[in-house]
């Protein structure tokens, strides 16, 4: 079947074939990816480790807590020059679970590195399955977890 894809937000995505509904992101799901795209975009691991929970857990590029995955993204945006911006595009394949308690979905991330606006890395993490969950005691969405898809 053919994909379609349906604009989100500047740089996220959401697809979806055609003849099938897809579900609209809730505010504060759209809110928690703009927010990790934005600190993604700025080469600011601090910020990004804002919209990451302090309970995760999960694989992504080989890290398994916060700590690690904080590390990874310091380490990488310290490594690339001045000059050098990255750009990151989330794409939402499949929203799985959409509650009050539970934000889980298949996505990826797809990161362009450019200098002045001529892309000179790619960087591709696969379809990864995610989940955010509200946090106490405000309530606040974060990242709670972020699998490699094993296919």
């Amino acid at each position: 079947m053919l994909d379609v894809c349906i604009k989100v937000a500047q740089g996220i995505y959401l697809w979806y074939q055609q003849g099938y509904n897809p579900p609209q992101l809730r505010d504060n799901m759209l809110a928690v990816f703009q927010a990790f795209k934005s600190a993604y975009d700025a080469k600011n691991a601090d910020k990004l480790s804002k919209v990451i929970s302090d309970s995760y857990s999960g694989s992504l590029y080989g890290t398994k807590n916060k700590t690690e995955l904080w590390g990874l993204f310091k380490g990488t945006f310290n490594t690339i020059p001045l000059g050098f911006n990255p750009s990151l595009t989330i794409n939402i394949y499949q929203v799985t679970e959409d509650s009050k308690e539970v934000f889980q979905a298949v996505i990826d991330f797809k990161s362009n590195i450019s200098v002045l606006f001529v892309p000179v890395k790619h960087i591709d993490s696969d379809r990864v399955f995610i989940e955010l969950c509200p946090e106490k005691p405000y309530g606040i969405w974060k990242i709670t977890r972020i699998e490699k898809i094993q296919e």
